[in-house]
């Protein structure tokens, strides 16, 4: 059987994602496995796309009416945004780290949406389970509703990201020299993350177009709905590869590209003041370090530093 236009972009997945899951381990292996580093769940979206990819693959190739097949694909499908998303935070956590590692941001919100991410992303595998194996039209809407209410908390989480890009750059000042530009080439990736999370909620809410009947029989239908064109099994293709596949794509290779370029582990060898950003930075400074040293025993009175010119002395036995 040969692939649909879906297949192929499939197909297209498992063969860009191999190398990005290699790369992810890399950056795991050097970076470690901590979830504030973000690359252990770069490795998991990876692994997500290449195995929704095999499975809608072999759906398509072998047995259409493989329910397994069709279900583990779709959760994968709907699922991804939870890795990509807590990745985000991980690689913003990792800019924090060092200047705001006692920010209510970085430790109790890291963690509160952290928690509302997994929640999501529960929810969207007990829906995309529920909606597979649905033998009644009940089934089928509970399965509906858990994966929207799934993708409404993927996008609290989403808005926690951009507060939180937000507030490093309020804050870069204090942020150390290589997550500063850590910081801006993840922000480089937050408008394709943006495209991502809009077409994910639209799908999520394009009308379901199949109606399971008392008998159980399932009765397949179009439906005049703009948002049918964002549907996760029958919406325009171009939209799903423009808006979901490409726009993800890019998001993951900034971070896999920026992971491999910029090296966080030497930045507290150095001092912020290595690279002042300006003449006004600098100004502000820089006055710390022009006063006199104090001397033991007598009143603090800081006076201005005045360097005295250099007379040489003559030399004499």
């Amino acid at each position: 059987m040969a692939l649909d236009k879906r297949g192929f972009i499939s197909a297209s997945e498992v063969v860009v994602y191999v190398p990005i899951l290699i790369i992810g381990v890399v950056l795991v292996l050097r970076h470690g496995f901590s979830k504030k580093a973000g690359w252990l769940y770069l490795v998991i979206l990876s692994v997500m796309r290449i195995v929704g990819g095999v499975t809608h693959i072999l759906s398509e190739t072998t047995d259409k009416n493989n329910i397994t097949l069709k279900v583990v694909y779709g959760i994968c499908e709907g699922s991804g945004t939870s890795p990509l998303l807590l990745a985000t935070m991980g690689f913003l956590q990792a800019a924090a780290s060092g200047a705001l590692d006692n920010h209510f941001i970085t430790t109790k919100g890291v963690k509160l949406a952290g928690l509302v991410a997994t929640v999501g992303l529960i929810l969207a595998i007990m829906g995309g389970v529920k909606t597979g194996n649905a033998s009644t039209e009940s089934d089928l809407n509970e399965g509906v509703k858990l994966r929207r209410i799934g993708t409404a908390l993927f996008v609290v989480v989403y808005a926690f990201d951009v507060l939180f890009n937000v507030l490093l750059w309020s804050e870069r000042s204090r942020l150390l020299l290589n997550r500063r530009k850590f910081l801006t080439r993840i922000t480089f990736a937050l408008p394709f993350l943006s495209v991502r999370i809009l077409y994910s909620v639209l799908s999520a809410f394009a009308p379901t177009e199949e109606t399971i009947g008392a008998n159980g029989k399932v009765t397949f239908f179009s439906s005049n709905s703009g948002l049918a064109r964002f549907s996760q099994t029958s919406g325009d293709w171009a939209l799903y590869l423009i808006m979901s596949v490409v726009a993800e794509f890019i998001t993951v290779v900034i971070y896999a590209v920026t992971g491999m370029t910029t090296s966080l582990e030497n930045d507290y060898a150095g001092s912020r003041t290595q690279d002042w950003d300006g003449p006004e930075e600098m100004a502000r400074l820089k006055p710390a370090y022009e006063y006199a040293p104090y001397a033991p025993g007598q009143t603090y009175a800081p006076q201005p530093y005045a360097p005295q010119p250099y007379a040489p002395q003559p030399y004499s036995q």
